[in-house]
Parts: structure tokens; C-alpha cells; sequence
């Protein structure tokens, strides 16, 4: 089965944060700039996309919860 892919909307709904926040980590991480969000996109063009799965992964390795 393929991985599910989300937009940044998406993604922002998830998170709590707004998809400028998203596009602004990934502007930062693309620049060598100090940033929150690590999980790599997929490129599909060059709309990017994320996997559920690392999302959730990127989640649960903030402690959030416990």
C-alpha cells in the first residue's frame, strides 16, 4: 500500500499550526537556518507533500503526552 502524502494544510491542521509556519520551517531547514519541523517532504513537482506516517513519527518523538 503507498504511503498516504498530505499537504501543508493538512499538516498544519494536524499540528495545531498554520501552514505559513510550515512553509517558513521548510524555507529555514532549506537554508541551513535554525528550525522546529525536521521531517523531510516529498516533492511531487514541486508541490510539496508529507507522509502520515512521519508525521506521526515526528509527533511522538516531542514527548507530547507523556
Amino acid at each position: 500500500m503507498p504511503p498516504v502524502l498530505i499537504c501543508d494544510k493538512e499538516v498544519a491542521r494536524l499540528i495545531g499550526m498554520s501552514p505559513s509556519w510550515i512553509r517558513v520551517q521548510r524555507w529555514k531547514r532549506r537554508k541551513g537556518e535554525e528550525h522546529t519541523f525536521i521531517v523531510d517532504p516529498v516533492l511531487i513537482g514541486t508541490s510539496p507533500r508529507y507522509r502520515v506516517d512521519d508525521i506521526n513519527a515526528w509527533i511522538a518523538s516531542l514527548g507530547i503526552g507523556r
